[in-house]
C-alpha cells in the first residue's frame, strides 16, 4: 500500500484534491499502517485569501533571478579567486555565508517547486544545494518529504532526533550532558558541517533518510547524485589541498563548510525550537489528530521583518513557509498580516519574534528546560 498523501498535496497546491477527477488514475490502496488524512477546510479558506495576494501565481518576481544571479556569482568569484591566489581565512568565512545564502536562497524555493512553474527550472536551481556540498534528494527526503509533513513530531520529524546528543523534546530521554546543552549547541552547528560533508554519502548509499527508505520513483537519481557528490569532493576539497598542500589550506576549506552550517543551522534551529514551542504525537502538547494549520503554526515562529527575509530566503517567516511551502520566498511579508489575523483569530498561537536577540533567547531558555528537566512530562 501506499502513504496519505492529502496534506502534501493541499500545501503544495493551495487547493483541494480533486478526487473525482483523478479516481482514474488510482493505482493501490492505503497501507495499513496509514490514517487516512481529512482536509483542513479553514486551511483551503486561508489559501483562497492569500492566493490574491500573491501575483504569478506565487512563483518567483522578476527581480529575484538578479538577486540569485549575484549570489551565485558573488560564491563563484570567491572560489575561484581562491583557487588562482591562494587561500584567505575572510575570503573563506564569506564564501561559506554565500554558501548558506545559496541554500536559503535559491536551492530550498527550487526544491520546493516555487521558483518556477518549469519544472526543469526548478531541478536546475535545486542542484546549487549540491554545488554547496549538500544532496538534492537526501534534502528532498529529510525536509519535504519529512520533516514538512511531520513538523516537531516527537517520532516523525527528523530535524527532532538528535541521537542523545541533545534533548529537544519531552518525550526524549535525559543524560547529564544535556546539563550543558545550552553550551555546546552552537558551536555543535557548526560542527555539524563534517556530517554533511563526509557522513551524508553513506545516507545516499542506503538510500535512505534516517531509516526512512527513499522512494524508487527516485531511482534514477541516485548515481548522478553520487556523481555530484564526488565532484563537490573533487572540486572543493581535493582541488584546493593538491594546489596548496598545507594546514592553511584545510583549515580554510573547514572554515567555508562550517560558517555555512552554522549559518543554516542557527536560523533553522531557532524556528522550531523555542519557549511554548508545540511537540506532536504521543505525550506531545499537540495531538497529531489536530488541524494541519494548528500543527504547522505552534511548531514554528518568525523573527524580525522583510529586510532579514531578502536575506535569509523568508525563512525568518517559517509560520509562512511552512503554511505555503511552494510560495515565492518574496511574498511571505507580503502575506504575513492576513495569515496572522486568520491563525489568532481561530485561537491558535502565532509567535513573531521582533529581533533575531529575542528569538536566540527563547531558545536558549528552551533548551536550557529541557536540559535540565530529567522526567517527560505528559500532556492532558
Amino acid at each position: 500500500g501506499g502513504r496519505d498523501a492529502t496534506e502534501a498535496f493541499m500545501e503544495y497546491h493551495r487547493r483541494a484534491w480533486p478526487k473525482q477527477r483523478m479516481d482514474k488514475f488510482l493505482v493501490g490502496s492505503l497501507d495499513a499502517s496509514e490514517e487516512p488524512k481529512q482536509m483542513d477546510e479553514q486551511y483551503l479558506k486561508l489559501c483562497a485569501e492569500v492566493n490574491k495576494l500573491v501575483p504569478l501565481g506565487g512563483f518567483a518576481p522578476w527581480s529575484y533571478w538578479l538577486k540569485a544571479a549575484l549570489i551565485m556569482g558573488t560564491a563563484v568569484s570567491l572560489e575561484g579567486y581562491q583557487l588562482l591566489h591562494g587561500k584567505s581565512m575572510l575570503m573563506s568565512t564569506l564564501l561559506g555565508v554565500t554558501f548558506a545564502w545559496i541554500g536559503l536562497n535559491i536551492q530550498h524555493d527550487a526544491n520546493h517547486g516555487a521558483l518556477s512553474r518549469n519544472p526543469r527550472v526548478n531541478l536546475l536551481m535545486g542542484l546549487t544545494q549540491d554545488w554547496i556540498g549538500g544532496n538534492m534528494i537526501l534534502w528532498l527526503q529529510e525536509h519535504v518529504v519529512m520533516h514538512h509533513l511531520h513538523t516537531n513530531d516527537v517520532d516523525e520529524d527528523p530535524d527532532q532526533k538528535a541521537h542523545g546528543v541533545l534533548r529537544l523534546k519531552p518525550t526524549d530521554g535525559w543524560m547529564p550532558l544535556h546539563l550543558l546543552q545550552h553550551v555546546y549547541i552552537l558551536p555543535g552547528e557548526a560542527m555539524y558541517a563534517f556530517k554533511l560533508l563526509f557522513l551524508d554519502v553513506l545516507e545516499l548509499l542506503k538510500w535512505e533518510w534516517e531509516g526512512e527508505k527513499i522512494s524508487k520513483l527516485a531511482g534514477h537519481l541516485f548515481l548522478p547524485s553520487l556523481a555530484l557528490k564526488l565532484a563537490f569532493w573533487a572540486r572543493f576539497v581535493v582541488l584546493p589541498l593538491y594546489l596548496e598542500p598545507t594546514v592553511w589550506c584545510a583549515a580554510c576549506i573547514a572554515a567555508t563548510v562550517m560558517t555555512g552550517s552554522f549559518y543554516l543551522a542557527f536560523f533553522f534551529f531557532i524556528s522550531h525550537n523555542f519557549e511554548g514551542v508545540a511537540s506532536v504525537g504521543p505525550d506531545g502538547s499537540l495531538p497529531r489528530s489536530a488541524t494541519f494549520m494548528q500543527r504547522q503554526v505552534e511548531t514554528s515562529s518568525n523573527v524580525a521583518g522583510a529586510g532579514l527575509a531578502v536575506l535569509n530566503g523568508g525563512l525568518n517567516y517559517q509560520i509562512e513557509h511552512h503554511l505555503f511551502p511552494r510560495l515565492h520566498h518574496g511574498y511571505y511579508a507580503t502575506i504575513a498580516p492576513a495569515v496572522r489575523k486568520v491563525v489568532e483569530g481561530m485561537g491558535y498561537k502565532y509567535i513573531h519574534f521582533p529581533t533575531i536577540g529575542d528569538n536566540l533567547g527563547s531558545m536558549f531558555r528552551h533548551v536550557y528546560t529541557m536540559g535540565h528537566t530529567k522526567l517527560a512530562v505528559k500532556a492532558d
